[in-house]
């Protein structure tokens, strides 16, 4: 018997709530429901994998997500979890429209493949470092709120922007430069739409500060578009957008073009969370680091693979 094989999987879905509501410019939520998978091995071996339900793809609901695991598993169960590269890749063509269930799976394979071996994720993607230090969220909430919460994060901030794709070209352009007089700002993240690259390029050359794609890139051929575009200088990485595999793509395209690297989430929870950070950890490529999900949930939420010490992730 090949103990690799994918023999079956839990599919579940549960709800955690945020310690406060979280809003962007798309929407707000005080909650979130996700849908998670616990995949098991022919030889007894099991992986985890999360899909968070998200403000920006309101048709995926929970529902939906737990839907296409479940789909995901008829039809690749009996496949060898280590043959990664034709599994991941049939994963993604099977189910292109629900990326966060087909990265939660691909996470979910990965997780029961290396747990057989007994190699730790971080190890498996280089092993270069065993902590990471990451931002910490503040939502669009009244000036007074958020100003109160910068306060307490303390004096000297290094401040992130997200657009979350809300502004025109002009509009991003007087915000940011209003901003970077009264703030120290490191990085503007997807204040275009998506698919404005050309706008994205004019603001990316005359903005202060460097600009970030997340939205944009939701493949490897989208972080193409962008580099060729030059409509940033940061490409986000997020595994729940484009699973474990294709981020090792974009991470190289990126550097290739000599531009910098994100590593973003959803809202996972803390285990859940726990791929995004081994992969930020194994490959130490990342300059800046979203990895904040988990402090943003309330009690309840099942353990990571890692601690956390404000800011400072370890892993375990």
């Amino acid at each position: 018997m090949n103990p690799f094989r994918i023999r079956d999987a839990q599919v579940w879905t549960f709800t955690l709530p945020l310690r406060n509501p979280f809003v962007t410019a798309l929407g707000s939520k005080s909650e979130t429901t996700n849908a998670a998978i616990r995949l098991r091995l022919s030889g007894g071996a099991q992986g985890y994998g999360e899909a968070s339900s998200s403000i920006v793809m309101r048709r995926l609901s929970p529902a939906a997500l737990a839907r296409a695991l479940e789909g995901l598993l008829e039809r690749l169960r009996g496949r060898d979890a280590r043959e990664l590269e034709p599994l991941a890749a049939d994963i993604w063509r099977l189910c292109p429209d629900v990326p966060a269930a087909a990265a939660a799976f691909e996470c979910a394979a990965l997780d029961a493949m290396l747990g057989a071996q007994g190699i730790g994720m971080a190890e498996w993607f280089g092993g270069a470092q065993d902590s990471i230090e990451t931002d910490l969220t503040i939502s669009a909430w009244p000036a007074p709120q958020a100003a109160e919460a910068a306060r307490m994060l303390g004096r000297e901030l290094r401040i992130i922007l997200d657009g979350n794709q809300g502004f025109t070209a002009e509009g991003a352009l007087r915000f940011v430069e209003r901003a970077a007089r009264r703030a120290r700002v490191v990085l503007f993240e997807q204040p275009l739409p998506r698919a404005k690259l050309k706008e994205a390029a004019w603001l990316n050359h005359r903005s202060p500060a460097p600009l970030a794609a997340d939205e944009s890139v939701r493949s490897p051929a989208e972080a193409l578009a962008v580099l060729d575009a030059g409509a940033a200088e940061v490409i986000n990485v997020k595994t729940a957008k484009l699973g474990l595999r294709r981020s090792l793509d974009v991470v190289a395209l990126a550097r290739a073009a000599g531009k910098g690297l994100m590593i973003g989430c959803m809202q996972e929870s803390a285990r859940g969370l726990s791929p995004s950070v081994h992969l930020a950890c194994g490959l130490g490529a990342f300059s800046y680091a979203d990895l904040d999900s988990d402090a943003l949930l309330g009690e309840g939420q099942p353990r990571g693979r890692f601690t956390r010490e404000g800011p400072l992730l370890r892993l375990t």
